[in-house]
């Protein structure tokens, strides 16, 4: 039961990347393609969805001695998210939505792969197998397939 309600979790977090790359090409061209505003809203947004969740859910903030700890590329998250919501801000009226995310997602499954198989930033290693290459290479096809106008 915990995994089939893992996996709609996954799922619907999934379904609402298309909506948040739509959402935010929307509020780029209102405010005539400025994309790094858009991206800053987005995250002001973010930030306060995320404080309030922080503090709804009653655990005690970490100590900063626990956050020097981590390492410092576990911070480069923030980086990445960045570089994603403008992208995609930037992509989703160039490319269309189902474009745009069907790249990025052929971008995650093939880096999601090698992670696995390396065991990289501390991740649970998981053997590239030739079931999951066969995977990726119908991942990618799919996305050439769907890229097709």
């Amino acid at each position: 039961m915990k995994m089939v309600l893992f996996s709609l979790l996954a799922l619907i977090s999934g379904a609402l990347i298309p909506i948040q790359a739509a959402s935010n090409a929307a509020l780029s061209r209102v405010i005539h393609d400025n994309v790094p505003f858009s991206a800053l809203a987005l995250f002001l947004v973010a930030a306060v969805a995320t404080g309030l969740t922080v503090f709804a859910s009653g655990q005690s903030l970490p100590a900063l001695t626990d956050l020097r700890e981590a390492p410092w590329w576990s911070y480069c998250g923030g980086l990445i998210v960045a570089f994603y919501v403008l992208t995609i801000t930037f992509l989703a009226p160039r490319l269309g939505v189902g474009a745009a995310i069907a790249l990025i997602v052929t971008g995650q499954v093939l880096a999601a792969l090698t992670i696995d198989h390396f065991g990289l930033l501390r991740s649970l290693t998981v053997s590239l197998t030739p079931t999951r290459m066969v995977g990726a290479t119908f991942m990618v096809i799919g996305v050439f397939l769907a890229l097709k106008r």
